[in-house]
């Protein structure tokens, strides 16, 4: 346990000390990449695979929780009605 705890501190102070640096990073990789119409293409690039990145997840949420309440709303009318033949 103690292990662990010295592990998630050390963790949060170095991510504290971090912050900065890369906020710097990427504000210098944008200058750099939007100064040429290749680099401007390329930081276009970079921008839709984030938003990619993000929707995907939540797509794939979205597709089995679908698939989930079909399910379960299925089940749930065969429990009502037994007896029912469904074609």
């Amino acid at each position: 346990m103690r292990k662990l705890l010295r592990l998630i501190c050390s963790l949060v102070v170095i991510g504290l000390f971090e912050v900065s640096l890369f906020a710097q990073g990427c504000a210098m990789c944008r200058a750099a990449l939007e100064s040429s119409a290749e680099g401007r293409f390329v930081a276009r690039s970079f921008a839709h695979g984030i938003l990619l990145m993000l929707v995907l997840p939540y797509a794939l949420f979205a597709v089995f929780g679908i698939i989930i309440y079909r399910a379960y709303r299925k089940r749930k009318q065969r429990q009502r009605n037994p007896y029912s033949y469904q074609t």
